[in-house]
C-alpha cells in the first residue's frame, strides 16, 4: 500500500469512516476522525481506542476498506 493513498483517504474533508486490514490479518476501523493519527511523512499511523493506542507501520497495511 502507498503512503499517498493512506494520506488521501485519512485527509478526506469531510471525514468518512475506513477499516484498514494488515498483512497479519488485524483490522482497524476508523469511525471518527479522533481514532487517527499521523506525523507527517505518514509512514506510521496511530490508532486511538476508547483505552488503548496503537502504532501502524503503513508498509503492514495491505488494504484499505470503505462502506
Amino acid at each position: 500500500m502507498k503512503v499517498e493513498d493512506i494520506k488521501d483517504v485519512a485527509e478526506r474533508q469531510p471525514f468518512r469512516p475506513f477499516t484498514i486490514r494488515l498483512s497479519n490479518g488485524a483490522r482497524y476501523t476508523f469511525s471518527k476522525p479522533r481514532q487517527f493519527g499521523a506525523p507527517t511523512d505518514y509512514h506510521m499511523i496511530f490508532f486511538f481506542g476508547e483505552s488503548n493506542a496503537v502504532r501502524i507501520d503503513t508498509e503492514n497495511i495491505v488494504e484499505i476498506i470503505e462502506p
